[in-house]
């Protein structure tokens, strides 16, 4: 119903739909039930913060046990480490916990899970965006412990820097495969929008002739007013 709504919509608006107007019965099988939508949602937040919290417990073990044992900028970068794997080890515990909590209460109603899906990708992109700054912060880090002219220890500066660059890299390869998931997994919510095709003066709905579907021709409800497929011969 509230796909013929849609369509109906577009068409008395004057907008050029492509491919007839059939309800496609594949996209609306295609929809995941909304409750199982939510949980699979926070699934993938769980699964990914437990990948976070192992690359924590990882940095807080092995350079934790390297840092007394190291010197110069080996020593400043273990150290580095250490701070980034107790913030990430934070992080990954806090969000943990929250995202089982929200297994408990899995989201029902459409219209918050689009919110919360948009919301899980944008907070993803924020990340990789902060990430590519970590990046060029290290890259700056190890030209000042290059410059004989900075001010403090190089070797405190080559440290900080090549360790931003080790946990730049890191958390970007982890927020851009987190956002390519959760965006794999979003085009289940909402098919349709998917379908929607923008042109110079038009908007094209798509929908495809698969199983399911007969090419019917359409026909104008008034006999005077000849359809588009007549007006086109």
């Amino acid at each position: 119903m509230h796909l013929e709504l849609l369509l109906g919509g577009f068409l008395a608006l004057g907008f050029t739909a492509q491919g007839p107007p059939v309800a496609p019965a594949d996209t609306i099988r295609s929809m995941a039930p909304l409750p199982d939508f939510s949980l699979e949602r926070t699934h993938l937040d769980q699964r990914g913060l437990q990948l976070l919290g192992g690359w924590a417990v990882g940095n807080l073990l092995v350079s934790g046990i390297a840092y007394g044992q190291t010197e110069g900028s080996a020593r400043y970068f273990h150290q580095m480490n250490i701070g980034w794997g107790a913030v990430n080890l934070a992080l990954a515990g806090t969000g943990y916990l929250a995202a089982r909590r929200a297994t408990r209460q899995p989201l029902t109603d459409r219209a918050g899970n689009v919110r919360r899906q948009l919301s899980t990708e944008n907070l993803y992109l924020f990340n990789a965006g902060l990430d590519v700054a970590y990046l060029a912060t290290g890259f700056y880090l190890l030209e000042k412990g290059r410059n004989p002219t900075a001010s403090g220890s190089s070797a405190r500066w080559r440290g900080y820097g090549q360790s931003l660059l080790l946990q730049g890299g890191v958390l970007l390869l982890f927020d851009g495969f987190q956002y390519a998931t959760h965006h794999r997994h979003g085009r289940s919510l909402y098919p349709l929008l998917s379908r929607i095709q923008l042109g110079a003066g038009s908007v094209g709905v798509v929908l495809p002739l698969g199983q399911g579907f007969a090419a019917k021709p359409w026909r104008s409800p008034h006999p005077l007013v000849p359809s588009p497929m007549e007006r086109g011969n």
